[in-house]
């Protein structure tokens, strides 16, 4: 894969960069990146294009000059919802609202019979995190291996700066990394988490919005954060690590 002369950077994250290159977005992984999570990102993208969720669709993987992978994927013109919340005078309630609702929806979609099991892969990564007190893990693997197995598109990573507010006015969906078939319940604490760290004064009004729209009641939510919190230590991301650790803490307290 080429990247022209006249590609614009985006995003730059520890492990990648996304670029936007024309009619496409191109994320450039590093040396250390694995071929086989890209694949498997472009196959989850494909899986999705199943359903009638709207995503910028897989275009190209292949490598860069140097050798890392990259994943292409179409460039769809509008902003990231996280911009527009960020807008001088934006009504981030009203955008709030839309979010959740948007999330309710892809999580009410039925997921394609060969996504990943969420319950499997959050059990697989607590069992990576080797830092935390053995009893600890153990309790939190015990806890994840009583997920029920759940049937809905859990995107994984469901925050503002993974939709965009096309100019079509449509609102589309990107980064289909981490999604599997699951509890939506489990999905919206992970949400909760993001929240806590990008948008520490709306957490608790995400919380109470996502627990009427989708008919959930909280307690269900907290009862999965400490669970998704020690999957996302198995990322190994220091800035992190922490933060998620203090919510890992708390495991006892919805029990």
């Amino acid at each position: 894969m080429e990247l022209s002369d006249s590609k614009v950077e985006l995003v730059a994250r520890k492990n990648k960069v996304v670029y936007q290159d024309g009619n496409r977005v191109v994320k450039v992984f590093n040396g250390t990146k694995p071929a086989g999570d890209v694949f498997n990102e472009a196959l989850n993208v494909a899986r999705i294009a199943e359903t009638p969720i709207k995503h910028p669709h897989v275009l190209e993987v292949s490598q860069v000059a140097d050798g890392s992978w990259a994943l292409a994927t179409e460039y769809v013109p509008g902003k990231p919802l996280a911009a527009l919340m960020a807008e001088e005078g934006a009504d981030f309630d009203a955008l709030l609202e839309k979010f959740v609702d948007l999330q309710v929806a892809v999580q009410n979609t039925p997921a394609p019979a060969l996504l990943s099991k969420q319950k499997e892969k959050v059990a697989s990564m607590i069992g990576r995190v080797k830092e935390l007190d053995p009893s600890v893990r153990y309790d939190l693997q015990m806890r994840a291996d009583r997920m029920a197995a759940g049937k809905s598109v859990c995107h994984g990573d469901f925050n503002p700066t993974n939709v965009i507010v096309g100019e079509d006015g449509e609102l589309y969906v990107c980064d289909w990394a981490h999604v599997t078939q699951g509890l939506p319940e489990a999905d919206a604490a992970m949400t909760y988490i993001l929240f806590n760290v990008e948008y520490p004064e709306k957490a608790e009004a995400y919380l109470d919005l996502y627990s009427k729209k989708a008919d959930v009641p909280k307690q269900k939510i907290h009862y999965w954060v400490p669970v998704v919190a020690a999957a996302e230590l198995s990322r190994n991301r220091k800035e992190s690590e922490e933060f998620l650790k203090s919510w890992i803490d708390v495991a006892n307290d919805y029990e």
